[in-house]
C-alpha cells in the first residue's frame, strides 16, 4: 500500500509540475466595464468607477423594460446610441414584484462603435434584457465593444456582451457561462458573410470572430 501511494504521489507531483511550467494564456482583447454590479440603498447613482458619478437622470415609468427575475423585477432603460463612438447610457434597475417600477439601480456609460464591423445581427436590434437561457429569469445584458489591435481606429472595434443575473436584490454579477455562450454566438455572426464589404474587409471580422472564440473557449484571460 506504501508503494502504491508513492507512486500516486509521484505521479500527481509530475503531472503539478508540467502544469506550472505550461504558459499562461494571453490577454482577452476584450475587458468588462464592472465584474459585478451593486446598487444603491435607494435611489439611482452612476456605477462607480466610471467617466461619471452622482444621481442618474429621471426616466418615465412608462420607458422601462422589465424582465421577471424570481421574486424579482429587473428593468432596463437605453438612450442612445450617440455621436460617432455609439455611445449609450444605460441605467438598470430592480423591485419586487409587487412594485410597479424600480426602488433603485445605477446606470453607466458604454459603447457599441463595434457595430460597424458586425453590421448585422440575426436577431434584429441589441437586446439589452433578456431570458438567455431559457430558467425563466431575465438577465441584463451590457453590450459593448473592443479594440482588435492596439490603435485601433473607431472603425476597428468589435462587439461583445456582458450577461449579469441577479445575485441579491443589491447587486448583479457576470454569468461566465452565458457570456461565453454568447460570445461564441457572436463569433458565428461574425463569421457569416455580409451583402457586401465595402469599407469593412473581411479580416477586420474574421479578427473579432477569432478574438471572441477565444474568449468563448476559455483560451485568454479576462483582466480584471
Amino acid at each position: 500500500m506504501r508503494l502504491i501511494a508513492i507512486v500516486v504521489l509521484t505521479g500527481w507531483l509530475s503531472v503539478a509540475s508540467l502544469l506550472a511550467g505550461e504558459p499562461a494564456p494571453p490577454p482577452c482583447l476584450m475587458k468588462p466595464v464592472a465584474w459585478s454590479i451593486h446598487f444603491p440603498d435607494s435611489g439611482f447613482t452612476w456605477l462607480p468607477g466610471g467617466d461619471f458619478s452622482g444621481p442618474c437622470s429621471k426616466i418615465p415609468p412608462a420607458e422601462w423594460s422589465r424582465g421577471s427575475a424570481g421574486p424579482w423585477h429587473l428593468y432596463v432603460h437605453t438612450d442612445g446610441p450617440e455621436g460617432s463612438g455609439r455611445f449609450w447610457t444605460v441605467t438598470v434597475g430592480i423591485s419586487a414584484k409587487r412594485e410597479s417600477k424600480p426602488r433603485h439601480g445605477v446606470c453607466l456609460s458604454t459603447s457599441t462603435v463595434g457595430w460597424r464591423t458586425l453590421q448585422r445581427y440575426s436577431k434584429g436590434s441589441l437586446p439589452w434584457l433578456e431570458d438567455v437561457n431559457n430558467d425563466e429569469r431575465a438577465e441584463f445584458i451590457l453590450w459593448d465593444s473592443f479594440p482588435l489591435h492596439d490603435n485601433a481606429s473607431m472603425a476597428e472595434y468589435a462587439l461583445v456582451a456582458w450577461v449579469y443575473r441577479l445575485d441579491s436584490p443589491d447587486s448583479l454579477l457576470i454569468d461566465w457561462d452565458l457570456t461565453r455562450g454568447l460570445a461564441s454566438s457572436l463569433a458565428k455572426e461574425y463569421r457569416s458573410p455580409l451583402a457586401t464589404n465595402k469599407g469593412y474587409p473581411g479580416e477586420l471580422r474574421g479578427g473579432a470572430a477569432d478574438a471572441l472564440e477565444r474568449f468563448a473557449g476559455s483560451r485568454c484571460n479576462v483582466a480584471r
